[in-house]
């Protein structure tokens, strides 16, 4: 079991959001757009979130880009004084872990996007700026008691309480995709040293300070070689799942995610199941390459646009249009009418339990 309290210091105002999960933890700033917030506040009643789902949700350019933020996910359990967890960090926000052996601060500095390590052990987390020191590992269990949800605050604690055998705690912890061949996936080897740091592309070599966790990487290769987990997705027969209308008129279920674009194409890391690729026509080249991105995060469809070079425009049902700019996410509901120019609308259908 695990405990989970905020605290805003007296005389100041909360600095953060904080979306606390059945499977996460995550911090964004204070002034994040609400919707940013709603769509990972959405999914908080998941048994089981990877943590990329919700990178993806965080738009990284452009004028609503979240420069700060911080997302742990829990890994599968082992038999150590501790639970293993994922973290990503990215600017100027401070994630202590402590374990039996003591605490460390982990932040990125000035990587971007955004840093990954996985630590192995974690008894407690707290999680608020990086100029507040580090508390004593005896006041984890400071801060009002928080259930789940939403809520703004200077600081989050979460700590363990009671580590029953089975290590179940707040984060739930989140399976991995299931073993693929060598040569779908990059790989991070898997190694017992302290630490390991492994900087982005373009840093020309720069070294980075220690941290002990297991694997440090950078953005694009959170998840690779890790083990699959023990609990099998449900097949996508057995989900409530919804759907799109293309262009074309072709109407299909958000089993695996979309990207359209003139000439569409997967991510640089390949995902599993990988995403289905439509290409549309755009005489005007008013439609990017690979424009737009959507998939169903749990009980949400959450639509991304991918650096393209116009925008898109979203219409909700009974609201006035919006542009998503360069990276931005939003999470929509059925109804809602999607252009990424040149005539090309995409709609998003009610679910096949309706």
């Amino acid at each position: 079991m695990a405990r989970v309290g905020y605290l805003v210091a007296p005389g100041e105002e909360a600095e953060w959001s904080f979306v606390v999960g059945r499977a996460f933890l995550a911090a964004l700033p204070a002034a994040t757009p609400t919707a940013v917030v709603a769509a990972l506040d959405a999914l908080s009643g998941e048994q089981t979130v990877e943590a990329e789902a919700l990178v993806a949700l965080l738009p990284l350019r452009g004028d609503q880009a979240v420069a700060s933020f911080a997302v742990i996910v829990q890994r599968d359990p082992t038999d150590e004084d501790g639970v293993p967890v994922s973290v990503i960090v990215r600017g100027e926000i401070a994630v202590d872990v402590f374990s039996v052996g003591g605490s460390r601060r982990f932040v990125a500095g000035d990587i971007r996007p955004w840093l990954l390590a996985d630590f192995r052990a974690v008894t407690g987390l707290v999680i608020g700026g990086p100029g507040r020191a580090v508390v004593p590992a005896g006041l984890l269990d400071s801060g009002r008691l928080f259930l789940g949800g939403t809520v703004s605050a200077s600081r989050l604690f979460w700590t363990l309480v009671d580590q029953p055998e089975s290590m179940e705690a707040t984060i739930i912890r989140a399976p991995r995709p299931p073993a693929v061949d060598a040569d779908t996936v990059l790989r991070v080897p898997r190694v017992q040293e302290d630490t390991v740091i492994l900087p982005p592309p373009g840093s020309r070599g720069r070294r980075h300070g220690s941290v002990p966790a297991d694997v440090v990487a950078p953005a694009g290769q959170a998840g690779q070689g890790r083990q699959a987990g023990q609990e099998a997705r449900p097949a996508a027969s057995d989900r409530v799942l919804y759907g799109l209308r293309l262009p074309d008129g072709t109407e299909l279920r958000l089993d695996t995610a979309c990207r359209l674009g003139r000439h569409p194409r997967p991510a640089r890391v390949a995902e599993v199941p990988p995403p289905r690729l439509f290409e549309v026509a755009s005489p005007t080249s008013a439609v990017s390459g690979t424009h737009l991105d959507i998939r169903q995060v749990g009980d949400s469809v959450v639509v991304t646009d991918l650096g393209s070079t116009n925008g898109t425009v979203v219409t909700l049902p009974r609201r006035r249009p919006q542009r998503l700019v360069s990276g931005q996410s939003l999470a929509v509901l059925p109804g809602t009418r999607l252009d990424i120019g040149d005539g090309n609308i995409i709609e998003i259908l009610p679910t096949n339990g309706d």
